[in-house]
């Protein structure tokens, strides 16, 4: 599984809208089950994401590109509006989660985005859990698809560091519905959401 990874595209067998939650793996049609001891490691033996605490699993050697990224909180400057994303590039967090350096593209992780903007490739999206989020899964992790890279810029953050911004738009694929999204829209999720669409 671990191999499967790192291919661009889809995982086979794991159609958009599978769940990973606790000790299983359920796909709309409750095909998978894979047991591991936390739902990270359940991405990982999937092939879908394979890292365990980074948000981006990619390649940045020319002609790689990103693999896939993980959305589930992590840095304030993210936006997920469902089909487009802004997404903040790794690097610069002390151990607190505290942002405290400028980010750069020399980070193979953040290059390997970076040249997935150039190739055009495909790349998986995982949503994790996020209150901030409409668009997160109540709990676990959600595989919602593939997204293309159509910007890579740096620009300063809310902490006024140099942070590495990217801008993903969703591929529409023949039977793939709408971003599953929560329940219950809050008057404080509603608010950030106008919040977030005024920066558009």
């Amino acid at each position: 599984m671990f191999s499967e990874s790192r291919i661009y595209g889809h995982i086979p067998n794991v159609p958009f809208g599978t769940l990973f939650r606790n000790r299983r793996v359920i796909t709309p049609h409750r095909l998978t089950s894979i047991h591991c001891p936390i739902p990270r490691e359940e991405l990982l033996r999937a092939g879908v994401h394979a890292q365990n605490q980074a948000g981006i699993h990619g390649d940045s050697k020319d002609g790689g590109g990103a693999f896939s990224i993980c959305l589930s909180g992590g840095y304030e400057d993210n936006q997920d509006n469902g089909d487009k994303i802004i997404y903040v590039g790794s690097g610069g967090q002390n151990s607190r989660g505290e942002q405290v350096a400028d980010q750069s593209f020399e980070d193979p992780r953040n290059k390997s985005l970076e040249i997935s903007r150039d190739t055009r490739r495909p790349v998986r999206v995982i949503r994790g859990k996020n209150k901030e989020s409409f668009y997160a899964p109540s709990s676990g992790y959600r595989y919602d698809g593939l997204y293309l890279v159509d910007s890579a810029e740096m620009r300063p953050g809310k902490q006024g560091y140099q942070m590495c911004f990217f801008e993903l738009r969703r591929m529409k694929e023949e039977g793939d519905g709408p971003i599953p999204t929560r329940r219950r829209l809050t008057a404080q999720r509603l608010n950030n959401m106008l919040k977030q669409a005024r920066r558009k």
